[in-house]
């Protein structure tokens, strides 16, 4: 691994411990393990509309998690790619890193649209910021909401078996290539069943 690799790395590993934060305190959210002080919680069982003056808490979370995770998976040479830095560093893992790399293509670049019109970056009219929502009109929040688990499932496994090896630790190298394995099993069922 060259320089350049090896801060891509670096830098994805960074960012991917905050986006497993960002993934920890929304499910907390939505399992209600952690309730903010301030704010609804809307859920969809919930037939109430939004109060304009408290926006619901989790869907701001969720906004921020969306646009997060794009931040990992931007198919831009300009832009950290996980499943790029990924291949590189373990290319081995080549088949598991393609199935959950399928299951995240079909959204990608709506994804991109979302964290750009709405997630971070923001629109000055409804008209532009509309876009953003072709997201939710061409994928259920189950299959983004699937999809982020399964990269967030490899991403932890490539990291943790790396480590393991490094710590010559076998027991720990076993357990996260299961992990790796799983990934690559539940992202292949799930292209089936689509």
């Amino acid at each position: 691994m060259n320089a350049t690799e090896h801060e891509e790395l670096r830098i994805f590993a960074e960012r991917f411990m905050h986006f497993m934060n960002l993934w920890t305190i929304y499910k907390d959210m939505l399992t209600g393990h952690y309730k903010p002080s301030y704010g609804e919680m809307l859920t969809a069982e919930d037939p109430r509309p939004i109060d304009n003056r408290k926006w619901p808490v989790n869907i701001t979370m969720m906004f921020v998690l969306y646009a997060y995770f794009y931040s990992l998976i931007e198919d831009s040479d300009e832009g950290l790619n996980g499943f790029r830095v990924w291949r590189e560093v373990w290319p081995q893992e080549k088949a598991a890193i393609d199935a959950v790399e399928a299951r995240v293509g079909p959204f990608r670049d709506r994804l991109r649209l979302f964290r750009n019109r709405m997630g971070f970056h923001g629109s000055r009219t409804r008209s532009h910021e509309a876009a953003a929502f072709e997201l939710f009109d061409k994928h259920t929040g189950t299959e983004v909401f699937d999809a982020m688990r399964l990269f967030k499932h490899l991403g932890a496994g490539l990291l943790g078996l790396d480590r393991a090896a490094v710590q010559k630790n076998l027991q720990e190298q076993q357990r996260f290539r299961e992990w790796i394995d799983e990934a690559a099993s539940a992202a292949i069922a799930q292209s089936q069943t689509a």
